[in-house]
Formats: structure tokens, sequence, C-alpha cells
């Protein structure tokens, strides 16, 4: 009898075990943008872009790339995306960024430390108040612990003087176990709001619908198409016309940005190939 009240107890005690088990909740603990995220929170349509967890609303990590809008702006890679060594960088800055056409470019780890370094140089006459095409190209080694850390862009400062340095700096992460990088392709998903939205974020994922969690996404079939010319290309026009100062096919960064939207925040980037030709993805609207 007290045999089998024993092995009683012990299947009773497994049985609890076992419910307890599989009823039990992970805690998940929610401190930033990222893990809100990988929890599987709602995000919010924005730039930068915000996810809500509870009573709380965690705003994504985009560096200080706003408050630089007027200055200089990174058309590839963008923040918090995938990079991988080597890796280029595109975008556009005013002339007043650039000392000898070159300015300095910094690739740090999680702590700061200078991982990489270069220059980026002008694609153009650097020597304006305008905006003037940037490229630069940097290799690295991937840090073995963490992989986040930064680009920062800084202005060319030969005075030296620290009231004349700035900088933009924006979050990247390291591709890891053979991930790879590549830039945002330029294309637009309709909504079923009828709203659109474009490829963002590290992994170049559409960006969620409004109040759909990025579910039904349709796809959008319109957009621009055009060719980019370089010219002139001689300091004097002839009559009759010169064919070596023909205007040239110009490979370069196009950008499509609504308007009224910053320009920092294009809805959709594409290059042109060597002939000039490019083509992009856009629902209707104003750019």
């Amino acid at each position: 009898m007290k045999k089998s009240f024993l092995i009683l107890v012990i299947f009773l005690f497994l049985g609890v075990l076992v419910f307890w088990k599989l009823t039990k909740k992970e805690s998940v603990v929610v401190g930033n943008f990222r893990e809100c995220a990988e929890a599987g929170s709602p995000i919010m349509e924005s730039y930068p872009r915000r996810c809500n967890y509870g009573e709380e609303t965690f705003t994504e990590n985009i560096g200080n790339e706003l408050e630089n809008t007027d200055l200089i702006y990174l058309n590839t890679p963008r923040p918090n995306q995938v990079i991988k060594s080597p890796f280029i960088i595109l975008g556009e800055a005013r002339g007043g960024w650039y000392f000898e056409g070159n300015f300095p470019v910094v690739l740090t780890d999680w702590n700061g430390l200078i991982i990489a370094e270069g220059l980026a140089f002008a694609k153009g006459e650097w020597m304006t108040t305008e905006f003037v095409p940037f490229e630069a190209e940097l290799a690295f080694k991937t840090p073995i612990y963490k992989n986040n850390g930064s680009l920062i862009l800084k202005k060319s400062n030969p005075s030296g003087l620290p009231e004349n340095d700035d900088a933009l700096e924006i979050p990247v992460t390291f591709a890891q176990n053979g991930e790879s990088w590549t830039a945002c392709s330029g294309e637009a998903k309709l909504c079923p709001d009828g709203s659109a939205v474009g490829r963002a974020g590290p992994n170049c994922e559409f960006a969620f619908c409004p109040n759909t969690g990025g579910e039904n996404i349709l796809p959008f079939d319109s957009g621009v198409y055009g060719t980019v010319l370089l010219g002139p290309i001689c300091p004097v026009i002839k009559d009759p016309s010169d064919p070596a100062c023909e205007d040239k096919p110009y490979a370069t960064i196009v950008r499509a940005i609504r308007l009224g939207s910053p320009k920092s925040s294009p809805f959709a980037t594409v290059e042109s190939d060597k002939e000039g030709g490019y083509k992009l993805s856009l629902p209707p609207g104003e750019y």
C-alpha cells in the first residue's frame, strides 16, 4: 500500500512539473528598439521607426542624421544596415564639408575603437556651397565581440580649431556567419489602405504597413525612369558642335524624396548604370 502511494505521489509530482514547464512563460526584458522589435511588438511607420511595448515606446537609433540633413547625408549604408568588408560609402555633402576634395571617414566597434579609417573623395567640383556627391571604400576586420559599431563621416577641418569640428555618425551592424550586405533597392510596395512603403532597416526589408504589422503588402507597378547626363564637357560651346563635347552618360546615385520629407530620408534610391540609365518603382505622388 505504501509503495503504491509513493508511486502515485511521484507520478503526480512529474505531472505537475511537466504542466509547469509547458505553461511557463519566459519573461521578456525589453529596453530598446531592437529588443522591442524582436519581441514581436508593433512598429510604427515613421522615421526614425518607433516600437510600442506595453506602455513604453522605443525609438530606433539612427545617430545624428536628422541634425545634419542640410550639410551631409548618406545614400548607403543607411543607419543600422548590415555591412561586410569591404563596403562602399556613397552620399552627398556640401562643398564646405570637404578640404582639397576629401574628408575623413572612420569606422569604430561597439566600444569606440577605430577598426578602419580612410578618406571620402568628391565626385565633382567641391569648391561650392551646393551638395557634391562623394564615395569612399573601407575594409575592416569583423570584431569578435558584439556586432554593432558606428560609421563616422568627419568634416574636414584644416584649421584644427574645435569650433570647426563636425561629424555625421550613424550606427551600423557587422555581418556575422556569412551574412551578406547589399544596398537597399529602390522598390516600393502599396499597403491595403492606399499608402506606400519602401525598403528600410538593416536587412532592407519593406517597412511595415500602418495597422497591419507588415502583412498584406501589395506590389506597386509604377515609377519613373530616365538618363543621367554630365555636361557641359568643354568650357566653350562650338558651332557646329564638337562630338567630343557632347554630354556624357553619368553613373551616380538617383534619389526620390517625397515632397516635404528630409533629404536624409529618400523614399527610394538607385544607381544609374554606365549608360546613365535608371529606373525607380514608386507609387503616384509628388517627389
